[in-house]
């Protein structure tokens, strides 16, 4: 899957593929322990990968990869995931299937029209950053310090981060630690691109990752956390900066976020298309 993605993968400012240091990323990341990966759909041509639907987070909800050259394979990716995916969706109140395709994708839409498939508001903004462009300068506030999980790696303050990062209640539960594991021993797990800030106290208080493709030459930032108590200080900045010179130095002339929150904003990340979700109802 990794060489599909990776060779599906061309430049531009509209990715028009699941990027390979997305999928990686959210292989890596315990979410994926509550999927059924025997039914994902897998195209191939003569022992090729030419084709995926894949859910990423959750069953109901899929992404959908043809190679370029090779879109005849996604109506029969449609029409596996009919078969084989969907789920119960709280937000949608109900048993669904869920492609996200991006825009504009004319053939796709109409393959998902003609099976019932409509279109939702629902929308994930894709930002890209050139890192031929300067990247700018963060100057932490007194107190803190800035290093990456190569030079020091403590578990259960990552798990602390991340956790108090996302705005969940309560001390972090112990049971996440495992997940946090199983992250760090992933294949494509960089610590040398995962930048964190500490208080003065220790605490790790803000975390960036970056997830790259040395082949295309493309990051991905995944995930973002600052704790709420340490927030709108410039420390997520001062970490993503990190990750992304890092990367750079490493080879990546492209970084590319799902999101457009103003932080990636400042620091020169632009929205320049849309994954939109597709849905119908069972």
């Amino acid at each position: 899957m990794d060489r599909f993605l990776v060779a599906a993968y061309r430049p531009g400012d509209r990715p028009r593929v699941w990027l390979q240091p997305r999928w990686a990323y959210m292989h890596a990341h315990p979410f994926v322990m509550r999927l059924d990966l025997s039914q994902i759909g897998i195209a191939e041509d003569h022992g090729h990968v030419v084709g995926v639907v894949h859910p990423e987070e959750h069953p109901a909800f899929c992404f959908l990869q043809a190679h370029p050259g090779i879109a005849v394979v996604k109506e029969a990716l449609v029409d596996w995931a009919l078969h084989h995916l969907g789920g119960i969706s709280q937000s949608l109140g109900g048993e669904v299937i869920g492609i996200w395709v991006p825009d504009p994708d004319p053939g796709l839409d109409a393959i998902l029209t003609e099976r019932g498939f409509a279109a939702t508001t629902q929308r994930e903004p894709m930002a890209m950053r050139a890192l031929n462009r300067r990247l700018p300068s963060v100057i932490l506030p007194d107190g803190y310090r800035l290093h990456t999980l190569a030079e020091e790696d403590d578990i259960p303050e990552v798990n602390r981060v991340l956790w108090r990062g996302f705005d969940h209640e309560g001390p972090p539960p112990e049971d996440e630690i495992p997940g946090r594991i199983r992250m760090q021993h992933s294949p494509h797990f960089r610590r040398d691109l995962h930048a964190v800030v500490e208080d003065a106290a220790g605490a790790y208080v803000a975390y960036a990752g970056i997830w790259f493709d040395p082949i295309n030459r493309v990051a991905c930032v995944e995930p973002v956390a600052t704790d709420p108590e340490h927030r709108r200080r410039g420390l997520a900045s001062a970490a993503i900066v990190e990750g992304l010179r890092r990367a750079r130095a490493e080879g990546a002339t492209v970084a590319w976020v799902g999101s457009d929150l103003p932080v990636y904003a400042s620091l020169g990340f632009t929205v320049t298309c849309h994954n939109t979700l597709w849905v119908k109802r069972r």
